[in-house]
């Protein structure tokens, strides 16, 4: 037990510093996959399903078993009297050298198993687009809440520019009060913007098991564009091939079709079977009786057939139900198809639009500060107001909060589209955390 003590001691105490090492996205999603107990679940569920194939297997093998006996009976009886003791010795073989349906229960727990592989992997990637998706959450509160916070001063520095120039007569009440109500909204809406900060940090608390405060903002140069050899029919192509919820459900389908040969072979096929035992009993006699003490050796060995004629019509029903089972299974996997076609169609679009919105944005973000600017100097020059003023430069903020947002949820788009196309890989986590910069 001694020997666990340092060891663990040591993984505690990395655990323990990650909080202050954990703000990249990759380390983020490595927390969430130590601290999971879906992902934990579905490595067990698929481990128990590889071992499943192995005691399936042992069915296809000689059953041996081995029994013994040590006995001792007493006889009264009008005509005779006497006991025996007893003592016995057997071992028995079976062997079934023909059974199409233990082959076809071979094949369904394979086939089990491979699901159950896909489904962990279904499990991990579902894990990482929920843990991205909450790490981005994250990133996009705490812009908005330094986009706020930053229009919180602007707005405090106009207030009390407003109260000095009301002091010397150079602006009216209704100015005062204007710059006073803006700036009480403001800070209310920097109060909401902490909470969605508090809230995204918790989320990620939950799904981690770390308390994340900080974490890096995406790169101001991240591109904003499609791969131009992405298209939406060679996305589809790869989902076809890639998409972990329509493997599992091509499996189904497989597993469904198996189904019907394991109905149709336990119901009209033979099963041969080799049997044998060797047996030794040992009898030891004592009072009035004509047996004779002494050993017995047995041997047997047979070919045995069993053929299943009639079972009152269920083995036609069992191959029909068998049948509809499968098309069944079919007809959900060509559903799912439809939806996740539709689903990439749409995230695709959804991207596409993104690109043209950041651009428009960059281009608004532009003009509202020319606004401002000009906004400014109109003020100090007396032909413009104060609400004017406040509101060209809440105008620019929302802009530039809007702007971040984009990008942000640009990102997010892309990674439900390779979540969707089974492309969701640790690999592209790293590759996106090229991105993430520490703020400055």
């Amino acid at each position: 037990m001694k020997k666990h003590i340092i060891p663990s001691l040591i993984a505690a105490a990395v655990l323990s510093s990650t909080t202050a090492h954990s703000e990249s996205i990759y380390e983020v999603y490595k927390l969430a996959k130590q601290h999971d107990p879906g992902l934990r679940a579905a490595a067990a569920t698929y481990q128990a399903q590889k071992e499943g194939v192995t005691v399936t297997k042992g069915n296809l093998y000689p059953s041996i078993s081995f029994s013994g006996s040590l006995g001792y009976s007493d006889i009264d009886a009008p005509s005779t009297s006497y006991d025996n003791t007893s003592n016995s010795l057997a071992l028995s073989l079976d062997y079934p050298i023909y059974s199409p349906a233990l082959n076809y229960a071979v094949d369904a727990v394979e086939i089990s198993s491979e699901s159950a592989g896909i489904s962990f992997n279904n499990e991990e990637e579902d894990l990482a687009l929920t843990t991205l998706t909450e790490y981005f959450n994250l990133l996009i509160a705490q812009s908005t809440l330094q986009t706020t916070e930053a229009l919180v001063k602007s707005t405090e520095s106009q207030l009390d520019r407003a109260k000095k120039q009301y002091e010397v007569g150079l602006a009216s009440i209704t100015d005062l009060q204007d710059a006073q109500a803006e700036y009480d909204s403001v800070r209310v809406t920097a109060l909401s913007a902490r909470s969605s900060v508090s809230y995204a940090q918790k989320a990620l608390f939950q799904r981690t098991g770390q308390e994340i405060k900080s974490i890096p903002q995406l790169a101001k140069d991240y591109p904003i564009r499609l791969d131009s050899n992405d298209t939406v029919d060679s996305l589809i192509a790869k989902a076809h091939r890639d998409n972990k919820e329509l493997r599992i459900l091509d499996l189904s389908v497989k597993s469904a079709e198996n189904n019907i040969s394991i109905q149709k072979s336990s119901g009209r096929s033979p099963t041969v079977s080799i049997t044998g035992s060797l047996s030794r009993a040992d009898n030891n006699y004592s009072g009035n009786t004509s047996n004779t003490d002494g050993v017995t050796n047995t041997s047997s060995i047979a070919l045995g057939v069993s053929i299943p004629l009639y079972s009152g019509g269920a083995i036609n029903a069992s191959v029909r139900q068998a049948v509809s089972q499968a098309e069944s299974a079919t007809e959900t996997r060509a559903s799912s198809l439809q939806t996740i076609e539709l689903s990439i169609r749409s995230l695709y679009l959804d991207l596409q639009t993104a690109v043209a919105q950041i651009e428009a944005q960059q281009q608004l973000i532009r003009s509202r500060t020319s606004a401002l600017e000009a906004t400014k100097a109109g003020y100090d020059v007396g032909t413009r107001n104060l609400v004017e003023l406040l509101d060209a430069q809440s105008n620019l903020y929302d802009a530039q909060n809007t702007y971040e947002q984009y990008r942000y949820n640009f990102v997010l788009k892309k990674l439900n589209l390779l979540e969707v196309t089974g492309d969701l890989t640790e690999d592209k986590i790293k590759e996106l955390d090229k991105w993430l910069v520490a703020k400055k």
